[in-house]
């Protein structure tokens, strides 16, 4: 019998962590569990609102890609993307749309896809981009936010998957713009078919994305390097994540960085290329993924110093080919079907 209640105990202890910390429980949380539950010490709820409790509990509950901090909150990496996108550490390649796209602007229609927040639309909107959006996200939540923020923009938002896009019509857009969201779809083809059959024939897409390894899964030699440099610098301003991270990382977002690595190919099969730099990324994100702390007071000298090392090595690596390009800003327009 007492056999018997332990196999009860221990499924359903593992179908709470499924559920709560989105992975299998380990052997020493699954043998206290069961021990507490056997000794009716804890019943299943008092372990249910201890997972919820629990630092990785809560951790999952609050997950917003907003909470991180990536090199691009610092105002020297900016000012570098800056330089590899439009050639002015001053003007990032939203602003640099009136300039270089001026015969096109202000679009008629745009579509934002994943729009989150909404912070996107919102500037593009204010700089006199375009006249009218749409824009989408797979969280209704965000999408509430977005709506609360937008004020009198001419802007509708509505709830829609990247992997389905059920609710955008053919040749509608003059422009569509994706900051990061592509390298989240599972259906990566059909995502980039149905948005290129959204533009109308002289559209443009828009996009800055990561392109690197998928799930960050970066080889041995690129991990080596990052190492490497992240040794080179002073305790204070290294990280302390790990630089490849472990599979079982991608539990809290499964479609992080799924298919990154083909965004380029399945752009190019449905786009032909206007305008593409590469934004590098291979040695000065990882080691600045939620690391900028030490690196934000400009007063110190050293945090300067160590910051345009990390910079310099991230483009002199980049640019021999040691390191993989990370993040990459491409404009295209739809190829057209020639018809026979």
């Amino acid at each position: 019998m007492k056999e018997n209640t332990d196999d009860h105990f221990k499924t359903e202890v593992s179908k709470l962590y499924q559920k709560i910390l989105l992975r299998e429980p380990d052997k020493t949380g699954l043998y206290f569990f069961v021990s507490q539950l056997q000794s009716q010490k804890m019943t299943l709820n008092d372990v249910e609102a201890c997972l919820l409790s629990s630092d990785e509990g809560k951790s999952i509950q609050n997950y917003s890609h907003y909470t991180d901090k990536y090199w691009n909150d610092l105002q020297p990496v900016r000012e570098y993307k800056n330089r590899l996108s439009t050639d002015n550490k001053n003007t990032d390649w939203i602003d640099d749309l009136p300039n270089r796209f001026s015969n096109f602007i202000p679009f008629q229609n745009v579509l934002i896809v994943g729009c989150g927040n909404g912070w996107l639309e919102r500037r593009l909107y204010d700089k006199g981009i375009g006249k009218n959006f749409d824009a989408f996200d797979i969280s209704e939540k965000y999408i509430e936010q977005a709506e609360q923020d937008k004020e009198d923009r001419q802007i509708t938002y509505f709830v829609d998957d990247i992997n389905n896009l059920q609710k955008i019509k053919p040749k509608k857009y003059d422009a569509v713009f994706n900051f990061a969201i592509l390298h989240h779809a599972t259906e990566l083809d059909s995502a980039m078919k149905k948005l290129a059959e959204s533009l109308n024939p002289n559209g443009l897409i828009f996009n800055e994305e990561y392109i690197g390894p998928a799930r960050n899964q970066y080889i041995d030699k690129h991990l080596q390097l990052m190492m490497e440099i992240n040794s080179d610098l002073p305790d204070k301003f290294q990280t302390k994540h790990m630089l490849r991270p472990p599979l079982a990382n991608f539990r809290i977002e499964p479609s992080e960085a799924i298919h990154s690595d083909l965004v380029v190919k399945y752009f190019k099969k449905y786009f032909d290329v206007v305008y593409e730099r590469n934004m590098n990324g291979g040695i000065a994100y990882q080691i600045l993924w939620n690391n900028i702390e030490s690196f934000e007071n400009t007063d110190d000298p050293d945090a300067k110093k160590w910051l345009q090392y990390i910079i310099d090595k991230d483009y002199e690596l980049s640019q021999q080919g040691n390191v993989p390009i990370l993040f990459w800003y491409g404009v295209g327009k739809p190829k057209q079907t020639k018809k026979i």
